[in-house]
């Protein structure tokens, strides 16, 4: 019985009974800790130690936490001998998986007797090209891909095993461990007869082992993707809301994140590592709303308990409190005007002051979004009258009313240019007027209540809310469409409750989508 030491925790880890693999330059162990399996080296190297270091403090983010599913076999700690030296890693041990060929292969799947159909492949494929594509976006290079190496289960989720052959770039100071193995049949034509130990290596050169492996495959995962105009991945769940978490935004520099909540509070993450920054406490009722000013100094806050707050974002500090209730808040894009979405009206407060400027009323319901025009001459507000009004913000004139839905308005935002406005409805639809006409360009259907447009006005992203008219398919998603063909492109699936009207936003780069949802976290979604 052979006894470690899991340098991350300080515990003992126990090598049980005989080892389960045993290949040129390592053998598998199970181990006293579930879930987990020990790789020892024959011959560990300072090399491969210096590269496992690298590997354990820059994990990628794992694609299918949600489905609590492992897509890589990932080292989590560095094992080390009494003596003190490093001789293999701890990683997550990837139970009932087949391997790729016995899914692919009719012959293989009959003799296992695996029910397995078309979707199923298809699926498998898809799923295969994400969760490489993670790994690419965190800087790594697989360089073996072949289909020994990946394993898949009865929900046609893969996981890649032998992760510690990939070659890893040290972030901090760009140094290159190579990956020193390939396989016959599956190497670049441009790497054959090359030495692997002095070849930095491409994430194209992964795309043609990809290829190959599916050569035998009966979809091809390399087309679908290109097919598909946009992608996007869950990178990260923030959690830390005692209750739903109701509306989100982005900072001007896309670097932080602010979420209003039921329990209350206001926080503020950071959207590169996750962690939470700062938590703002002062409302005694939810957050209904939250808006960055656009020199990013200061955040809004709207409430149901008839307040809206101004906080200083760098200390914390509450800077002004004013009266009236809020469903929703948007700055203007010179800063200095605050609107105010409240009872059947909307109210603009001079930031500088806390006077309030004017009043907005013509809406026969409550308001419950408003949103600038991107030069600010021009404010748009949802109702629950069904309706959608344009003002013009200097002289509180009412310009225009959109008709059409047959149920509340619920979000409103405006493209990038300020051409189209996009409004969601509980009716199911998101519908796209020309603001300069009036005139009703396309009607979605299927979703509802949350919009926002992407920075470059090619894409809006919806979300979902559940109502008793809601259908199970528009329910905890967030779904991407083309507003040039109206097209579905993609549905992100991943909250285990709805998305609230004012919590989707997209980062000012528009690489990232944050979402906030009444399961009480917050998602983040990379752009492949």
């Amino acid at each position: 019985m052979t006894v470690l030491t899991c340098a991350s925790t300080g515990k003992s880890i126990t090598l049980l009974g005989k080892e389960i693999a045993n290949s040129g330059e390592a053998k598998v162990w199970r181990t006293n800790q579930n879930g987990y399996l020990a790789k020892i080296y024959h011959s560990p190297t300072p090399e491969r130690v210096q590269k496992l270091a690298v590997m354990i403090a820059n994990p990628p983010t794992e694609p299918n936490s949600h489905l609590h599913h492992v897509s890589f076999a990932w080292p989590k700690s560095a094992l080390k001998n009494a003596q003190g030296d490093c001789v293999g890693f701890l990683m997550p041990e990837i139970k009932d998986g087949k391997e790729l060929i016995d899914v692919y292969n009719p012959r293989r799947r009959q003799a296992l007797k695996l029910e397995i159909d078309w979707r199923f492949l298809h699926t498998t494929a898809l799923n295969i090209v994400s969760i490489i594509e993670a790994l690419h976006a965190a800087g790594y290079v697989l360089g073996d891909i072949k289909p020994q190496n990946i394993l898949v289960n009865n929900r046609a989720l893969p996981s890649i095993i032998d992760t510690d052959s990939f070659q890893v770039k040290n972030p901090k100071n760009g140094k290159v461990y190579y990956c020193l193995v390939g396989s016959p049949g599956y190497t670049p034509p441009e790497l054959m007869g090359k030495d692997f130990a002095s070849i930095e290596q491409t994430e194209v050169h992964d795309r043609f082992r990809l290829g190959v492996s599916y050569r035998v495959f009966p979809v091809n995962p390399i087309s679908i993707i290109a097919n598909l105009p946009i992608g996007f991945f869950l990178e990260k769940t923030l959690e830390g809301h005692s209750d739903s978490v109701i509306s989100v935004a982005y900072s001007p520099d896309g670097q932080t994140l602010a979420s209003g909540s039921d329990d209350t509070t206001i926080k503020l993450w950071n959207v590169k590592t996750g962690n939470l920054l700062q938590t703002l406490t002062g409302h005694s009722s939810q957050v209904n709303s939250v808006a960055y000013s656009p020199d990013g100094q200061t955040l809004a806050s709207g409430s149901s308990d008839d307040t809206i707050k101004l906080w200083n974002v760098k200390t914390g500090n509450l800077l002004q409190t004013l009266t009236g209730r809020s469903n929703s808040v948007a700055y203007s894009p010179d800063g200095q005007t605050l609107a105010s979405g409240s009872g059947y009206g909307i109210e603009l407060w001079n930031v500088k002051t806390g006077n309030l400027l004017q009043t907005l009323t013509a809406h026969s319901n409550t308001v419950n979004s408003v949103a600038y025009s991107p030069d600010g001459q021009t404010l748009a507000s949802g109702s629950s009258d069904d309706t959608i009004k344009l003002w013009n913000v200097k002289t509180g004139n009412l310009l225009q009313t959109f008709t059409g839905h047959s149920y509340s308005v619920h979000s409103v935002a405006y493209s990038p240019d300020g051409q189209i406005l996009a409004s969601g409805s509980f009716d199911r639809t998101i519908k796209l007027w020309n603001v300069k006409t009036g005139n009703l360009l396309q009607t979605l259907k299927g979703h509802f209540n949350s919009v926002a447009y992407s920075p470059d006005g090619q894409t809006l992203a919806s979300g979902g809310y559940t109502q008793a008219m809601a259908i199970a398919s528009s329910v905890n998603t967030i779904k991407l469409w083309n507003v040039k063909t109206g097209n579905l492109l993609q549905t992100l699936k991943g909250h285990s409750d709805w998305v609230y009207p004012v919590a989707l936003a997209y980062s000012p780069d528009g690489q990232t989508l944050a979402s906030g949802s009444s399961d009480k976290t917050i998602k983040i979604w990379r752009l492949k």
